[in-house]
């Protein structure tokens, strides 16, 4: 549902916030930076390129059918690390090999009857929108029911053009002849089936492979964050938290990525060492040093001076930790060997209201990341407890509830038909590539889908303008495999690269590589024929206006309404951590406690990741019609109020009954806040329903933090809410990220 339905049409001033990423870098700023080198992309790319070169030098030896297609495979199913890499070839693989079993299946019944075929192709394709939408592992059941339904699209291709694998009358390229020249065409078909299932068979050997003997373990990944985020502390620390200084800058980045980059790391990294989640000390770990880059963080908001001393030993023992990460000679014995009583240092502080209860929570994490480090052992402290996620079924809560999961289906189905239609129509099979673009870049929301269009779009016109460049200006000079493997590195390593960034710009390598490779390794040796590159772009382009069309004008989603049900979700927990009371309040952990901040993590993330294709949705599907905005900037700061909150929690003496009325009152603000940001429910009451901080003289620490916590969400309402102005004249802020 886009923001324009849910605006309040007599009153906008108030309507719901715009959600977006506020000012992210763009054009060339932004592709220089997704170009640049981070550790591991040179590992990753340099062993794709490995892969790639094996499969040409088997393909073309012992001369197996759709080279291209088994080199493309590498590029395809290849992830960042060993152990993604390996999950996806395993399972994507099953997937199709599963697939081609069942398209066998389907057509002993169907080849022969296309009034049953194309309808049963249909109730796939529906199907494939709707479990891609509705089910946990939605991707994989998509790709399932893809491949199938592609691989009976042949069929139709089959008896058009007399497609199949290519066979030999004699010893030159020129003497190849389809097989369904002298095979029937069931026969041929079932030959093109079994030689892709091969053909994938042996690529995923080949990826597992080499990815078992030369890939990156995501524990180095892993470590590395751990290290910079104590680095980072360490030198802010150093600088006595000085807000305007480089260091705080570094600190708010780490802060902003809280705990699902890490923890994504261990749990992939786990699947490689499988003696980490027996220990569950990196989780908790994880959640620790989270924990310290946020108090890190809100150190540096505070004004004035005080708590240098503790400030200064913290740095210290940040860095010796930092130390025994990096596995450094003698840094685990000076790490035991250092006995600095962080929380008597914390206590100098007793009677800063402001600092005092930060510096017990700096004392507390940054002893409980010492003891991981010294005993890894779970078994070895009681304040390590495994806090896993919550068990998912097949399908997702609302499966057969939300009208979105079939509405997805059917703007998939007949975006397929459409373009089925047109290769019909125009008697061109050879553009069959847009009805495979309709299942592959159709998304959840509008800019989801736009940007997986750009990629594949600009990745394939970029492979086929090289393809053909290489036919035009080298293909003549090659004689051997040695000169077709000296043409297509350079290809490869590009490729490889784009493929080896992050998830912006992937897809777009994937593409380059496979349009490279379906216009020059065509049959075994040199090839003049430019029309695969051509046909290939101009189905990606057919399928990329249809979807665009049919998403657009059918129910479209912005992304927009995806990120703000996760903003609603991160406030509803929010308000559990405020009401959140504590069984011990001199326990290192609470796992109720450490239950909910991870959830609150893991909404703030949800927040951001869905906001990031923002804009590259059209006016229509996201209004711009005011200017108030939820946008990156305003998600860090909602992101920061679980700093009071936590204090609050965590202050050594009991709450009074003033402060547990409060903080009841803040939780239901907190709903309140977030039904406004839903649908734009009493928007003008907002101000005025936000509860008083209360006056507790004989608890300054909590009566301190009370009035952050209201300053700060003041100052968030400030920038969202319009100020009071006569009548008829609106204000609108405009928000930078």
């Amino acid at each position: 549902m886009s923001w324009t339905a849910l605006k309040r049409p007599n009153d906008h001033r108030f309507a719901p916030p715009l959600i977006d990423e506020g000012d992210p870098p763009n054009g060339l700023r932004a592709l220089w930076a997704e170009m640049a080198s981070v550790p591991g992309r040179w590992r990753n790319t340099l062993l794709l390129t490995a892969q790639v070169i094996v499969m040409l030098v088997i393909g073309e030896v012992f001369r197996i059918p759709q080279l291209a297609v088994m080199v493309f495979i590498c590029f395809f199913l290849s992830g960042n690390d060993t152990a993604s890499t390996i999950k996806s070839a395993v399972m994507g693989g099953g997937v199709i090999l599963l697939g081609t079993g069942l398209t066998i299946i389907f057509l002993m019944f169907t080849l022969s009857e296309p009034g049953l075929r194309l309808p049963f192709m249909l109730l796939l394709t529906l199907g494939a929108g709707f479990f891609a939408q509705a089910m946990t592992l939605g991707p994989f059941v998509n790709i399932l029911l893809f491949w199938t339904v592609y691989m009976m699209l042949n069929a139709d291709t089959l008896q058009t053009v007399g497609y199949g694998i290519g066979a030999f009358v004699g010893n030159t390229t020129e003497s190849i002849l389809p097989d369904a020249d002298f095979l029937p065409p069931e026969e041929a078909l079932l030959h093109l089936m079994l030689w892709t299932g091969g053909i994938f068979v042996i690529a995923l050997v080949a990826m597992v492979a080499a990815n078992r003997i030369a890939g990156h373990d995501p524990i180095i990944m892993l470590r590395k964050g751990l290290v910079d985020r104590l680095c980072a502390v360490a030198n802010l620390f150093e600088m006595d938290c000085l807000s305007e200084a480089p260091e705080a800058r570094k600190v708010y980045a780490l802060a902003e990525q809280g705990t699902v980059g890490l923890r994504r790391f261990h749990d992939l990294a786990a699947q490689l060492h499988p003696e980490l989640p027996r220990h569950r000390a990196g989780l908790a770990m994880i959640r620790s040093m989270t924990r310290l880059v946020m108090i890190a963080a809100a150190w540096t908001r505070l004004e004035g001076d005080g708590g240098s001393g503790l400030l200064k030993a913290s740095g210290r023992m940040a860095q010796r930790c930092a130390a025994v990460l990096l596995k450094r000679p003698g840094a685990q014995d000076a790490l035991e060997a250092d006995t600095t009583h962080l929380e008597a240092l914390a206590d100098k502080m007793k009677g800063d209201a402001a600092r005092y209860p930060l510096g017990v929570e700096l004392a507390r994490t940054l002893t409980v990341i010492r003891a991981l480090l010294l005993k890894p052992d779970a078994q070895a402290h009681g304040f390590v407890y495994d806090i896993t996620a919550q068990t998912q079924g097949w399908f997702k809560p609302d499966a057969f509830r939300n009208p979105g999961y079939v509405q997805a289906a059917i703007k998939l189905a007949l975006s397929v038909v459409i373009c089925y239609g047109i290769t019909r129509f125009t008697q061109w099979p050879s553009i069959s590539t847009c009805v495979v673009t309709c299942f592959l870049v159709s998304q959840g929301t509008v800019g989801d889908t736009v940007h997986k269009m750009t990629l594949r779009l600009v990745g394939a016109l970029v492979g086929a303008a090289l393809g053909i460049g290489t036919i035009l200006w080298v293909m003549p000079y090659l004689t051997d495999i040695t000169d077709l493997i000296l043409v297509v590195l350079p290809v490869t390593l590009l490729a490889g690269w784009v493929k080896s960034g992050s998830e912006r710009i992937a897809y777009a390598g994937v593409q380059t590589s496979m349009a490279y490779f379906l216009t020059v390794l065509q049959g075994y040796g040199p090839t003049l024929d430019m029309a695969t590159a051509r046909d290939r772009v101009v189905g990606i382009f057919i399928g990329n206006v249809v979807v665009y069309v049919i998403s657009t004008s059918l129910w479209p989603v912005s992304v927009a309404s995806i990120a703000r049900k996760h903003v609603v979700s991160a406030l509803h927990v929010l308000g559990d951590l405020a009401v959140y009371r504590r069984h011990d309040r001199y326990a290192l952990v609470e796992v109720g406690q450490e239950r909910l901040r991870e959830a609150f993590g893991r909404a703030i993330a949800a927040v951001r990741s869905s906001v990031i294709n923002e804009p590259l949705e059209a006016a229509r599907v996201n209004t711009r019609r005011g200017h108030r905005k939820v946008d990156a900037r305003i998600v860090t700061e909602i992101q920061m109020l679980a700093i009071p909150v936590a204090i609050i929690a965590d202050a050594h003496q009991e709450p009074s009954e003033d402060v547990g009325a409060h903080t009841e009152a803040m939780k239901t603000w907190l709903e309140h806040f977030g039904r406004w940001v839903l649908n734009g429910q009493d928007g003008e009451s907002l101000r005025d329903a936000l509860p008083v901080p209360p006056e507790l003289p004989h608890d300054p620490e909590r009566g301190f933090w009370f009035a952050v916590l209201d300053e700060r969400i003041r100052a968030i309402l400030d920038e969202l809410l319009p100020a009071t102005a006569p009548q008829g004249e609106h204000h609108h802020t405009v928000l930078s990220a």
